[in-house]
Parts: structure tokens; C-alpha cells; sequence
């Protein structure tokens, strides 16, 4: 049946004059049925007891009193409400996202309050002789209400987490910046900690249009901690994390990748107060961009897991002399790449050659070549540190080419 057919049976003889009865019996006790419905709310769902009492017995109870009357008063003469009329319970609906109750909360007072009436129109002290009356007008009136109201809430949430998420992007990039941010966050009604682990976030390769994807799913478990400053640009971003309990920046990167569906890499640096984000954010940038050079798997990293290699690239005589010691190579990519996937495979033959897609002979071969043009042999403990050295140096001086050569690429 439609809505005009709804509409007709209930304007239609008998069943309008019962209905118009029953809401003249009930209109007196609206704010009976008002307070009762609140009064169910708040012992039902967490979320209301949460609301300030001003709230709770004020606003509150004279929007569900206003609710109830127009219930009433467009089942006693017939219609569904217009447009006009439910404006009010619509705009009260956005209201309740800005106060931070849920959406199934927000919606739970209708059916509540619907019961109510049902509840007092069947068994009431003065029963109404037909109360079945009142389903065809209940079920109207809910089915106009209901998700208009849903539809304002999510609206209004959509709004929120937009805001929200530009007061975080906003006061990250003044923190970053070393400006003082504790005006901009008191206007935006946020609280800044002391102290922040500053990551610096690379996003997953992703095929196609998941990028995208990626993005909204961060963004969405960002929104869920609103603690967490963040802003992203291109394929990266930066979180600032309030440094609290051991493992916080660790938990928050795995529900990432779990929200991505693909692993991060990350480096974290510690800034002790505002002033020393900058540097952190340097700190960490430069970690990850190692971690990466050095072709790590993806994950978490801080200084003290890459202290040594750190310390091995920065410029200076040492490192442009451990990076000479791979000059002979540089014309033999194969080679270089072999003595990459070696020194990966923790110095073991067999899955080198593997990773390599070569025999272990080829291997063996190459090898013996390493040893002969860089003097340094690459199966001996103590040569194979300084060939190791020297290939993350060798990195350091050749970012510019970030992807090694395949290793089959070139001949044995």
C-alpha cells in the first residue's frame, strides 16, 4: 500500500473520528509520556546520561513533548507531517551528533515514545475504544520522521568529523612549523599534550584507485582519535602522537595498516615539548628515508634501530671512504645487487641464491668477484662487516637511484 493509500485509510470514516478521539485523550498527557520516555532513555543508553542535565531535563524533554503533540496532531486529523513541521525534530537530531550521542540513541526515542502512546491508548486508565487507530498514524508518522532525522544526524556528523579533522590537520602544521599553537587549540576546543612522538608515515604502494581507499580508512580511524594530530600530503603524513603509555604509537600504526589492509612504514622520534617537534619530524624523516634506502620491510622504526647505519651515512671522510670501497662495482650493478641480497639473507648461501633467482655456483662466482675488485671477501665475519658498511654508504651517495637493479637483470 502507499503513502497515499495510508493517508486515505486513515482520514477514511470510523477510523478517522477514532483516531482524532484517541489523540484528544492523550494530548493531556504529553508531558507524562515526555518524561517517562526520557526518564527510559537515560536508564537504557550510556550515551544520554553522559548529557549535561540541562540538557537532559530541559532541551531534552521539550523536544520529545514537542514531538509527541505533532504525532497527535497529525494522526487526529489524518495526514503526515509537512515538510515545515518536522524541521524542529530534524534540526534536534543534528543537535544530538554535536552533543556526541549515537545515532541508534538518537533514534531510539521514537519507537520508545511510539510504545508509550500504544502502551496508554490500549491499557490506559481511560482505554480509547479503538486503539488500533493509532498504528496507521504511528507508522506514517515514523516512516516520514525517522529517517530525515538519521539523514540530518549523519549531515551533521560528516560536518563534525570534517572540522575536527581540519583543527587537528591545522594545529599539526603549526606545531611542525615551531609556532605556538595553544591559542589556535583553545579556540578550537582542543587540548594539546606536552609531549608528542612525532611519526612520519609512508603510505603503502596501492594499485589503481586504492590510494584513495587507503586515505579514507586512515582518516577514519584518525577520526576515532581525535588526541592524534595529523596531515597528510601526497603519498605520506604526519602524526603527532601524545607520548603516553609504552606501545601507544605502535598499537595506533597496526589499527592503520589493519584500516589499509596494507603494512606502513613509519619512523617515530620523540619531541620533549613543542619546541623540539621540528627537529623531531627532521629526525624521524631522515629515519624513514633509511629505513627505506636500506630496503627494510615495512613497520616502525626509530634512531636507536638504525643508530649504527645513521651514523654511517652522514656526510663526512668516513663515509665517502667506506663508500669508495664499492667504486669498482658501480659498472656491475649484478654485483651490487648480490652482495645486497647476501648480507640479507644473514650471510647464508642457499637463500641468497634464492632471493637472487640464481645457482648457488653463479653465486659462489659472483662472490669470488666481489672479493677480487674490492679486495674485501664478503664470507669472512670481519670483512663482510666492512663490505656491509661500505653498501650502506654506498646508498647514502646514490639516493638519487632509489630502486636496485633486479638481480637477474645482468649476466653472471
Amino acid at each position: 500500500m502507499d503513502d497515499a493509500g495510508v493517508t486515505s485509510d486513515v482520514t477514511s470514516g470510523g477510523e478517522s473520528g477514532a483516531a482524532a478521539g484517541l489523540a484528544a485523550a492523550l494530548l493531556p498527557r504529553i508531558p507524562e509520556m515526555a518524561a517517562e520516555t526520557v526518564a527510559r532513555l537515560t536508564a537504557d543508553i550510556p550515551a544520554y546520561r553522559l548529557l549535561p542535565d540541562s540538557v537532559l531535563g530541559g532541551d531534552l524533554v521539550a523536544n520529545t513533548e514537542a514531538v509527541l503533540r505533532l504525532f497527535f496532531t497529525t494522526v487526529a486529523e489524518g495526514r503526515a507531517p509537512t515538510e515545515a513541521e518536522l524541521a524542529a525534530p530534524v534540526a534536534w537530531g543534528a543537535e544530538r551528533a554535536r552533543d556526541g550521542v549515537p545515532l541508534e540513541a538518537v533514534l531510539r526515542v521514537y519507537p520508545l515514545g511510539a510504545r508509550r502512546a500504544w502502551e496508554l491508548a490500549a491499557t490506559g486508565p481511560d482505554p480509547v475504544a479503538d486503539p488500533y487507530a493509532l498504528v496507521t498514524g504511528l507508522l506514517t508518522f515514523l516512516g516520514e520522521v525517522m529517517p530525515k532525522v538519521a539523514e540530518a544526524y549523519l549531515r551533521e556528523q560528516a560536518d563534525l568529523d570534517w572540522e575536527q579533522r581540519e583543527h587537528g590537520r591545522n594545529l599539526a602544521g603549526v606545531l611542525l612549523a615551531g609556532r605556538p599553537a595553544r591559542r589556535a587549540a583553545e579556540r578550537y576546543g582542543r587540548t594539546l599534550a606536552e609531549r608528542y612522538e612525532v611519526v612520519v608515515l609512508r603510505l603503502p604502494e596501492a594499485p589503481g584507485g586504492a590510494t584513495n581507499r587507503i586515505l579514507r580508512a586512515l582518516r577514519s580511524e584518525l577520526d576515532g582519535n581525535p588526541e592524534v594530530l595529523a596531515t597528510f600530503k601526497g603519498e605520506g603524513g604526519v602524526l603527532l602522537v601524545p607520548l603516553g603509555a609504552d606501545g601507544t604509537t605502535r598499537r595506533l600504526l597496526t589499527r592503520l595498516d589493519t584500516a589499509a589492509e596494507l603494512r606502513c612504514t613509519a619512523a617515530a622520534a620523540v619531541a620533549e615539548d613543542h619546541g623540539a617537534i621540528p627537529q623531531a619530524q627532521t629526525e624521524a624523516s631522515e629515519v624513514l628515508s633509511l629505513a627505506e634506502d636500506l630496503g627494510r620491510p615495512p613497520g616502525l622504526y626509530r634512531l636507536s634501530d638504525l643508530a649504527v647505519e645513521y651514523q654511517l651515512v652522514q656526510p663526512g671522510p668516513a663515509r665517502d671512504a667506506l663508500a669508495r670501497v664499492l667504486e669498482p662495482l658501480d659498472d656491475q650493478p649484478h654485483l651490487i645487487a648480490t652482495l645486497r641480497e647476501f648480507i640479507a639473507a644473514g650471510y647464508r648461501r642457499a637463500e641468497a641464491a634464492e632471493a637472487l633467482t640464481v645457482h648457488r655456483n653463479t653465486l659462489t662466482y659472483r662472490l669470488g668477484r666481489i672479493r677480487l675488485l674490492t679486495g674485501h671477501d664478503a664470507t669472512d665475519p670481519t670483512s663482510a662487516r666492512h663490505l656491509a658498511a661500505a653498501l650502506t654508504a654506498h646508498d647514502a651517495t646514490h639516493r638519487h637511484s632509489r630502486r636496485a637493479p633486479s638481480p637477474g637483470d645482468v649476466g653472471p
